[in-house]
Parts: C-alpha cells; structure tokens; sequence
C-alpha cells in the first residue's frame, strides 16, 4: 500500500475574522493540478461536523483539488466569523489527498440571534428551513462579525425573488442602547407596504378579545412591524390583563395572514402594497386573588400609615397595575419625610393550586437626607432675597420634594408683574453628607 507523505500545512494571511493559518512539513509539495479530494475532518470545533464543515467550504469529496483549493476553503470558513483560527493541513498519496481543518469556534457570547421582522408570506420555520439549506453554518444565531450575516442576507432576498415577491431585504444590528452590546440580528423587508387590516389574539376569550381590540384599535391600518406589536403587547395589552388578575399572562411573537383578493372581494392591490390580519396568540393563565400583606423593613413609615394605601383587599382579585401605582404613592410619601431613596419591592408569592396571591411587602428605606444648600438663579436681587425670604425649609431639616414643588406654584406672586421664564429644577443628593441641594433656574423668555 502507498504510504502517505508527511502532513503539508502552508501560512496564510489574517483573513476578515479570525486567523486562518497552515504550516509546511517541510516535504515535496503534490503537482498543481491537485488530487482527488478522499476525505474533509474537522477538529477543535464542538459546534459542527465534519459534514457541515465540508459543505460551507464549498469543496466536494471526489473533486480535483490543490492547496489554493484549500487555502480558499479556510478563507471561506474564517470570514464565515465563527471562528477565531482556521488551520488546514492535508496529506496525499496516489489515491488522493486527505484535507484537515483545525479550528477554533469564537465564544458563544460573540453570537447572537436571527428575528425576522416582516416576512408575512413565510413562517419562521419555512424561513430558517431555507437559510440553513444553503448556508450549512447557520443554527439561528449569527455571529457580530464576518460575512454570514450578509449572506443570510443574500438567501432571504433571492427567496423573495424565486416566490416573485416586492421588496429589497435589509438587516440590523440590534443593541440594548446607543453604544451597548448587540443582542440580535433583524432581517426587515424594505421598500413594500405592508399594513394592518385586522388584529386576532388566539387563546384570548371573547370577553378578552373585547378589551385586547379596543387597546389596539389605533392600529389598523399601520405598518406590520413585529416589534412594534411586541411593544404594544408588552405596555398597552399586558396591563389589561394584569389589572384583572391574570398575574402570568404572556403574548408570543406575532405573526401575519396575507389578504388576497378573494377575501376582500375587491381588485388586486399594487405589488409592493400588502395587507395582513397580524395575529398576536396570548396565554391568559389563571386569575389570582389576594391572600393577604406581609410588611417587612418598614420604620420611617408605619404599617398603619402605608396599609391604607393600598388597594390589597382579601379575596378581591389581584390588580397589578394598581399595586405599582400604590407603591409609588408610598415612595412619595417617602421622600416627602427625606427618604429620597426609598424603594418599595412588592414580592408576589403565587399559589397556583389555588389561584392566590400573598404579597410580601419589602421596603428598603435609604438614608434620611435634609435640606442643603438653595441657590436661585435668573432674577434679579430684589425677586431673590423675597424667594428666599419666602422659603422655609431650612437647612438641617427634612428634606420634602413637595414643599418645594408647592413653593414653586406660588412663586410668579414674588416675581416681577408679566415677567415671563421657563423654569428648571435641579435636586443634586449628596450621598457623603446626606443632603439636597436645591437650585431653582428661572429662565426669561
């Protein structure tokens, strides 16, 4: 039997991401025209096999190759961004060469997930079902850098082409906030309208089907944005079901019904103009009544005085819209005593067997912090002395963030007559010194 020469790896240069290396043993190098291509092994990866690897380095077993075959091949697969080092080697006999990449998966925390925004004529299924058919790298998530995402790109717009459908596919890079790390990779269909006609909520009952339509009304006929129905669920729809109880009520991602002309019985819309019923499935879950109130931490501000501000009766079903409201109006009264930091953590302890809600009322009351120093700014002399003449909240005492909100009410009666400004309130806290510092900017306008 032919023996197989030493392995043959060769340098290459830092390609987009990643570094992709070979190295030489040094022994005779086989003819340019390559060998029949026997066998592709793939090590250093736990992300993907031998066959996946195969298949996104765009080399067939049995094909003629040579090493700028290879050499191509690891390219291919370091700008793919999925990988730190890319290292290929191959060995060869008369039969063929036997090709191996070494190869390191960049940390999973550099990946991120695919969202698809608006492809109304596909499920998610159907969507990723053709990504990964073409690019056999893909598993949902992306890497922040490298050329996949502008390949599944290049996938999502020619199947809008192959299925003869309007609009140019884009993406983004979705982060937390202005200069914060990416969480997602968006795919949106752009230069299409694509507009609401009907808004459905499967597994809402009929009487919440009532409230879920009338909160969403002002949407029909916008554009069908999925994130934009993920906001609405969460802020606008979520409350009306959690003021009723259903304290573990959740909505899916939304998805779309294409209107045809035979539904609406009308002419066929424009190509680039489509209408939709968005379809957002809700899980109601149980309703929860209250089983009682816990208290805990509390001092400053005595059970008997904060009690009365909640809503929180026995038996009644648990509201939990109005409960953040009731914790707020507690802050308040807080800080009105200088607890400027307060903060009211209501700890819901849920009895799924039997559909109740006891509510641990923890409270941590911060540092009392008293009146600091009070600057005026914008007037003249004689308006401020008769400000600060006027005020009396002293230093030393409380601080109480509705007194001056109430003194600020009353000062146009201590300023000059038809003097106009606008008005800007600072309260600096100091944490070292536990005071407010007060400064009232009267801006003439």
């Amino acid at each position: 039997m032919k023996k197989w020469p030493a392995v043959i790896l060769l340098c290459l240069a830092l390609p987009l991401t990643g570094r992709t290396q070979a190295r030489t043993g040094g022994k005779t190098p086989p003819p340019a025209a390559g060998y029949k291509l026997l066998a592709v092994k793939a090590t250093g990866t736990s992300r993907y096999t031998d066959k996946e690897i195969l298949a996104a380095s765009g080399l067939e077993l049995g094909q003629s190759a040579a090493d700028g075959d290879f050499k191509e091949a690891a390219r291919r697969l370091g700008n793919s961004g999925l990988f730190t080092d890319v290292i290929y080697s191959f060995s060869y006999s008369d039969a063929g060469a036997k090709l191996d990449f070494h190869l390191t998966d960049i940390d999973k925390s550099k990946l991120v997930p695919v969202h698809f925004e608006n492809f109304v004529w596909f499920t998610d299924a159907e969507l990723l079902a053709a990504v990964q058919r073409q690019i056999p790298l893909f598993k949902q998530l992306l890497p922040v850098a490298g050329r996949l995402a502008d390949q599944v790109n290049e996938v999502l717009q020619a199947l809008l082409t192959e299925k003869r459908l309007p609009g140019r596919v884009d993406f983004l890079r979705e982060g937390t906030q202005e200069g914060g790390d990416l969480i997602g990779i968006v795919y949106k269909v752009e230069e299409v309208s694509i507009r609401i006609r009907n808004l459905e909520f499967p597994g809402a009952s009929a009487e919440q089907s009532a409230f879920l339509t009338a909160g969403v009304r002002r949407l029909v006929g916008v554009q069908y944005s999925r994130s934009e129905l993920a906001t609405v669920a969460r802020f606008d729809l979520l409350p009306l079901y959690l003021q009723r109880g259903y304290l573990k009520a959740s909505f899916a991602t939304s998805d779309a019904h294409v209107v045809t002309a035979s539904e609406t019985k009308g002419e066929a819309p424009p190509a680039d103009e489509v209408e939709v019923d968005a379809i957002l499935p809700v899980t109601p879950g149980k309703v929860y009544s209250v089983s009682g109130v816990t208290w805990k931490g509390n001092s400053a501000v005595t059970t008997e005085e904060a009690a009365p501000l909640f809503h929180l009766a026995t038996g009644q079903h648990a509201d939990a819209v109005r409960l953040a409201h009731d914790a707020e109006s507690l802050a308040k009264l807080y800080r009105s005593r200088g607890y400027m930091t307060a903060q009211i953590k209501p700890d819901a302890q849920l009895d799924d067997e039997n559909s109740t809600v006891h509510y641990n009322m923890n409270i941590a009351e911060g540092d009392l912090y008293k009146m600091g120093e009070l600057e005026i700014l914008g007037v003249d002399t004689t308006s401020k002395d008769r400000l600060r003449e006027a005020w009396k909240l002293r230093e030393g005492e409380p601080y109480n963030p509705d007194y001056t909100r109430k003194f600020l009410e009353g000062a146009p009666s201590f300023l000059p007559r038809g003097f106009q400004y606008s008005l800007k309130l600072s309260e600096d806290l100091d944490a070292k010194s536990k005071t407010v510092d007060v400064t009232i900017h009267f801006k003439p306008q």
